[in-house]
């Protein structure tokens, strides 16, 4: 009876643990902090993971659209760069313009822009 009593707690305890193909943080989580350089963005979540978003070899110079690699969110990425542009790194912020359209993977968009103007 004794092993019975264990073995069900046991088998009750593995089914609370985790899903290990979840992203860190969830759904919920949401990006904290934008840079755009001139071949990369990277993307810091309120979760910590660090994602980036390279140019592709074969893009046109005005810009790509990637997914956002090196992390557990789905998360795409429209990144419009001006040829020549003058700063080799950017900070972005949320609402400030349309140099880089962050879309969920529900698809909800987020637009963020330069948070001072190039030189």
């Amino acid at each position: 009876m004794r092993g019975m009593l264990l073995a069900a707690l046991l088998l009750a305890g593995c089914g609370t643990l985790p899903d290990a193909a979840a992203p860190l943080g969830g759904a919920e989580a949401y990006p904290e902090a934008v840079l755009l350089y001139r071949d990369t963005a990277t993307v810091r979540f309120s979760d910590g993971q660090l994602c980036t978003a390279a140019r592709p070899a074969q893009s046109p110079a005005g810009g790509w659209s990637v997914p956002l690699a090196g992390c557990g969110h789905g998360w795409r990425a429209e990144i419009a760069r001006p040829a020549g542009s003058a700063r080799p790194r950017v900070p972005l912020r949320e609402g400030a313009g349309a140099r880089l359209v962050l879309t969920a993977p529900g698809g909800a968009a987020f637009a963020y822009g330069a948070a001072m103007p190039e030189a």
